[in-house]
């Protein structure tokens, strides 16, 4: 298995899975991916599938494709063939090649194959670039100035404003690209209450980040690196928060227990596969609070380092 970066692995571990899933010499029938055989892949449910995609076009696709581009490694053979292959059974199965996620696996796919074939490979991204002194403050102004809002004004929050905000939370770092962030938004009085809050959040909506851990358990992620499962549920809600303080909004990040899951279970149907995380209340400000401070920085770094 390969792991993710936030992962520490054992790099003997690393370099047999790099080979075995980058080098494969010919995909026979009796070819498998994760331990499924095409047949599986086949009958699969297309969510799970979607995610292997997503995994293996990360894994041994992206994550390889730019140090051959750098001319630090050279190109595997077979590049890419585990991603076709799983193209293939998407496409036959007549699943929709026009979803974002999709377009990204087929041009990863595309371009692992101009390589073999020795094509020279234009992209048309960028380095990154340091921002202008104005952008930077306008960044700064977001990170340092955002606070936990905790009253909200009796007025409602556009749906526009709230895609947005979900936009923001599927769009934070994934461990392996998975795709696992799920949202469940609570509009209603009767909703709210589901969740055992200990503020009034009458006048916010709330977002629940939820995952699908149908893909985690497919691979085996949720016993190999369970703490992923975590880091994207926070990557998504701290994404969230941000933009919603950016949109002049007021936002919250909150936890709850199992009796608010199980009440949200019940409620809304959710499969046991769908598990609840946190939820993040959101809403007009009624509040301007102080901000919150840190110690200084000195005292936090460990070591010696100091700048």
């Amino acid at each position: 298995m390969i792991f993710s970066q936030f992962t520490y692995f054992d790099v003997n571990t690393f370099n047999t899975s790099l080979k075995k899933y980058t080098s494969v010499k010919k995909l026979g029938i009796n070819f498998k991916v994760f331990g499924f055989s095409r047949d599986d892949l086949m009958r699969m449910d297309p969510e799970v599938l979607r995610g292997i995609i997503h995994e293996r076009t990360h894994h041994t696709i992206e994550v390889l494709i730019y140090r051959i581009l750098n001319g630090k490694m050279k190109i595997p053979e077979n590049f890419g063939e585990v991603v076709r292959f799983l193209l293939d059974i998407w496409k036959s199965r007549g699943l929709p090649m026009d979803a974002p996620d999709m377009k990204w696996a087929q041009q990863y796919l595309d371009l692992a194959l101009k390589l073999r074939r020795g094509e020279k490979i234009e992209l048309d991204t960028e380095l990154p670039k340091p921002f202008s002194e104005e952008e930077m403050r306008v960044v700064e102004k977001l990170l340092y100035g955002r606070r936990s809002i905790r009253q909200w004004k009796p007025k409602p929050v556009p749906e526009e404003l709230i895609r947005k905000i979900l936009y923001a939370g599927l769009m934070a770092p994934q461990g392996c690209n998975l795709g696992t962030t799920r949202f469940l938004i609570l509009r209603t009085p009767e909703e709210k209450k589901l969740v055992r809050s200990d503020i009034p959040v009458d006048n916010a909506v709330i977002i629940v980040v939820c995952q699908d851990m149908r893909i985690y358990r497919a691979l085996k992620y949720d016993e190999l690196v369970p703490q992923n499962i975590f880091y994207d549920a926070a990557a998504a809600a701290d994404h969230m928060c941000l933009i919603a303080h950016a949109l002049g909004l007021g936002a919250v990040w909150l936890t709850h227990g199992k009796e608010s899951t199980e009440r949200l279970r019940k409620h809304f149907n959710l499969p046991d596969y769908i598990e609840t995380r946190l939820h993040i209340a959101i809403g007009w400000p009624d509040e301007a609070p102080i901000k919150s401070q840190r110690m200084n920085l000195d005292e936090v770094i460990i070591g010696k380092y100091r700048g």
